[in-house]
Order: C-alpha cells, then structure tokens, then sequence
C-alpha cells in the first residue's frame, strides 16, 4: 500500500500548481489506480509480463497514448507557466483538458484489459467486470464535472478570449465541436462509453 502511494507522489507533484485544485485533479486518476491495482492480486503481474505481446494492441496502445498526451500536457502548461493569458496552444489547440483527456483515453485503454483479465484469467479481485467498468464512468464523471467547474472559472477571468477559444477547440473530444454545453458534456459521456462498450465486447464474441 505504502509502495504504491509512493509511486503516486510524482504524478501529483508534476501537475501544475494550483495549489489545493492540483490535488483535487489527481484524486480520481489516484482512486482509479488503487481501485484497479488492488483489484487484480493474482493476474496483475502475469498482465505486466505480457504487455509486449501483440494481444490486446487497442487496449495497450490507448494506455500508452493516452499517458504520452498526459505528460506532454503538463509537460507544456508547465512551460507557459510565465507566460500571463489563456494556454491555448499544443495540446490545448486539441482538446479544451488535455490532461483529462489522456487520463480518460489511457483509463479506458486499462479498463478494457482489467475486465478482460477478471474474465479470463485466475485473478479474482474485490470487484467484478461490471464493477471495474463502473469505477472508470463514476472516474470519467468527475473530471467531465472538473472540467467543467474550470470553465466556469476561465469563462469568468478570460471572457471573449474564452468564448472565441471554446468556440474552435473541442471540449473533451477532439476534433468534435458543438456549440452548446449540454451538447458537449453529452458527446464526452457518450462517445468514450460507446469505445468501451466496443472494446469490451470485441473480446466476447
């Protein structure tokens, strides 16, 4: 338990500061994390020792690209930490939250494997397939709720820049831009949910 708070550590320190809102961005990344890993005692470490198979590529190469975008999120807020006005360049020209964006992505990728091994290995965990699904939605809830308690915050502080910003860079989804908030949220629920259900099931038939 005490090993893995410690790996976890980094990843906190690494996001941008903003003091109490850091930690309360990595929260549920965190808790997905414990919840998985200590889910998973038996096959855990037969899963690690085969991730360079070419089994389950869609699953691995989620998790890997999402965790690229992740850190290469940080990574450049972090440069243009000195620089005053809206980020809304790199990744920010993409997606809104890049950030939670590659947790998302990476997570999914995770979850389909995770399920997949509760299914058709030995390794019997505290939580069932449905139950490791349902950790990765109420996951994918709080940072759709995050992001869009930073936007209020930016839409207050940046106004028209914000607005023509939101205007021509998707919210959560790349490449995919509506103009209502409702509309966007719903997109962002639907659409990671809809790959899943899709992932999963491939591996079924």
């Amino acid at each position: 338990m005490l090993r893995f708070v410690g790996y976890l550590i980094p990843l906190v320190q690494s996001l941008p500061p903003l003091g109490v809102w850091s930690g309360l961005m990595t929260l549920p990344f965190a808790a997905y994390l414990f919840a998985l890993l200590t889910n998973l005692p038996v096959s855990l470490s037969a899963a690690l020792s085969e991730f360079f198979t070419p089994f389950l590529i869609i699953e691995k190469a989620l998790l890997i690209i999402g965790l690229i975008f992740l850190v290469y999120s940080i990574v450049y807020l972090a440069m243009k930490k000195k620089t005053k006005g809206l980020v809304t360049s790199g990744p920010y020209g993409l997606v809104r939250h890049p950030q939670y964006f590659g947790i998302i992505l990476s997570t999914l990728g995770l979850t389909s494997w995770s399920v997949w091994i509760l299914n058709n290995t030995f390794g019997i965990g505290f939580l069932s397939a449905s139950q490791t699904v349902g950790v990765w939605f109420v996951q994918l809830f709080a940072y759709i709720v995050l992001a869009s308690i930073e936007e209020l915050y930016l839409a207050k502080n940046y106004t028209e820049t914000f607005e023509n910003y939101a205007r021509q860079v998707s919210f959560l989804v790349p490449l995919l831009r509506t103009r209502r908030r409702f509309l966007d949220i719903l997109l962002s629920i639907l659409i990671p949910s809809v790959l899943l259900y899709i992932l999963i099931n491939i591996h079924i038939i």
